[in-house]
């Protein structure tokens, strides 16, 4: 027995322990330049001290935490404390890196993320309750921050009654936008990341130069006349809905994240409390509507492909089964065509032998075996005709040696209706001749057809043809329909089973009497011999 040598066990663990030290340094290296950029621009977007309207930051949090693993978080934490000391050493000239600091905030913040991420709808970009997740997780979790620890932010004690409700509402609001406006695109890229391929990139690129021209287009009316601008921000969901049809939550979370990227520059160019608080709301409004509208129109797409895919499965399948009947009508008809064969070969020529003989017999016989010779010659009589019905069920040959049309109008079809005093009106009107497989098939139609009038006094058979498709119209004036007939008949099941071997289709309609229509196309290559 080879025992594994404890060197190499030790390599491999300290190759995992370095790729894994590895990973959450640069997760971590990430992380701390994403929100040092987000605190950079929201300062820009200051309206009062301590105060930003926009606090991106807080969607770049929400992103690391819903787009990491579980062991990442406390990397996370670390580097999220540095952060707030890099911050402090900005502002006031002091490294002060406390580990604890907002300890039970930060605590909640987590299980918060934690609840939502392993729900039965986690928060995604992808569908509707993924952005419904999304959007709750982003409003109860900056609630709980401004509402359940205010105190902890010491700003706010030199604040009171309204002054403070009303700080936490406009700081609450702030984070609201921030987190709906860098989330989504943060992860739309993580998602991106793992399906570029050459339809995707085919289709980002367009996204990509459609997006410039459109940037170019705003920056060109905006340098023109800089007057419009508010006008250019009402109507800065109109591309996202296009983006939101075109590309789905591609086009929907990119256009929205350039559209609201251009609104925030221009209010940290302007610089005015009102501006920035109006433009807060077009932003809102920017995030909430490009995430529904696009989760739903992919949705929509995905739903629309699966449809596609089952329609092709399901046509492969129909395709299959259309063969499968073709085959089976095949082997039907060669098994009928053989047995026809060997009932006329075997037992015609015999029941005709014994028929001559019992002849022969009747002159020889006296008076007193007259009766008996005769009772048997009426018995092999009976016992000829059942052959040859049974032989013309198995396979007519007057379809052979007549064709279709005298075969229907002139066989053995009007021979029966009239023995049974069934008025009988066959119309053809076909400009062409038709393969031996559409005569086979129609015969044997009107052949059921014939045997299920055999209740009721009229019969109508219509038979057409166009460039296309023989047209098969069957009616009566009977009430009653048998699917099948055990009297060795099919019934309407075996008409099924005949059109559906040539891939045509197959209607019964009960108005004034019984109505089959059956429609068989030209091209259709048979197997029926």
């Amino acid at each position: 027995m080879n025992l594994p040598n404890v060197s190499s066990l030790s390599n491999v663990s300290f190759t995992t322990a370095y790729k894994e030290v590895a990973k959450q340094l640069l997760v971590g290296l990430i992380y701390f330049i994403a929100s040092l950029a987000a605190f950079w621009v929201s300062q820009n977007l200051e309206t009062v001290p301590e105060s930003s309207a926009i606090f991106i930051p807080a969607g770049v949090k929400i992103a690391f935490y819903l787009l990491t693993p579980t062991r990442y978080w406390l990397t996370l934490w670390v580097v999220s404390r540095a952060l707030a000391a890099q911050l402090g050493l900005t502002y006031s000239g002091v490294w002060e890196f406390d580990l604890f600091h907002g300890f039970w905030q930060e605590l909640c913040f987590i299980a918060l993320v934690y609840v939502f991420k392993n729900s039965r709808w986690p928060p995604s970009i992808n569908d509707s309750l993924g952005i419904l997740s999304l959007i709750l997780l982003c409003v109860a979790s900056t609630s709980i921050k401004w509402f359940l620890f205010a105190s902890a932010f010491e700003f706010t004690n030199v604040l009171v009654a309204k002054e403070l409700l009303q700080y936490q509402l406009n700081m609450c609001l702030g984070d609201i936008t921030g987190s709906l406006l860098i989330a989504p695109f943060i992860m739309l890229i993580y998602d991106s990341k793992y399906s570029f391929n050459t339809v995707r990139l085919t289709k980002l690129f367009g996204l990509v130069a459609t997006l410039v021209c459109f940037i170019l287009i705003v920056f060109f009316v905006y340098a023109v006349r800089p007057d419009t601008y508010p006008l250019l921000r009402l109507a800065s969901l109109l591309p996202i809905i296009w983006f939101s049809y075109k590309y789905g939550s591609l086009g929907a979370v990119s256009s929205a994240a350039l559209i609201n990227a251009l609104i925030i520059v221009e209010a940290s160019i302007t610089h005015e409390p009102s501006n920035t608080y109006i433009s807060q709301l077009f932003i809102l409004a920017n995030a909430i509507t490009s995430m529904v509208l696009g989760a739903a129109i992919t949705e929509l797409k995905r739903k629309n492909n699966e449809l596609k895919q089952i329609n092709k499965e399901l046509k492969e399948q129909l395709t299959q089964n259309t063969a499968l009947a073709a085959k089976m009508v095949s082997v039907q008809e060669n098994e009928r065509k053989h047995l026809s064969q060997e009932l006329h070969d075997e037992l015609g020529q015999n029941l005709t032998a014994l028929k001559t003989d019992l002849a022969i017999l009747s002159h020889l016989s006296n008076e007193d075996t007259q009766s008996f010779v005769t009772t048997l010659k009426n018995n092999a009589n009976s016992m000829y005709d059942s052959v040859y019905q049974l032989m013309h069920y198995l396979r007519p040959r007057e379809l052979d040696e007549l064709g279709l049309e005298k075969a229907i109008t002139q066989g053995r079809l009007k021979s029966l209706l009239h023995k049974a005093n069934i008025k009988y009106q066959p119309q053809f009107k076909l400009d062409n001749s038709l393969s031996k497989d559409h005569e086979i098939a129609i015969y044997r139609i009107c052949q059921e057809a014939v045997t299920n009038c055999m209740k009721h006094s009229k019969l109508v058979i219509n038979i057409i043809n166009s460039d296309e498709f023989i047209e098969l119209t069957i009616s009566d004036n009977g009430t009653l329909v048998t699917p099948t007939d055990n009297s060795g008949h099919y019934g309407l099941a075996f008409i099924e089973e005949r059109t559906t071997a040539l891939g045509g289709t197959f209607k019964v309609f009960k108005q004034n009497g019984f109505t089959i229509k059956v429609k068989l196309p030209l091209s259709f290559d048979g197997a029926i011999n």
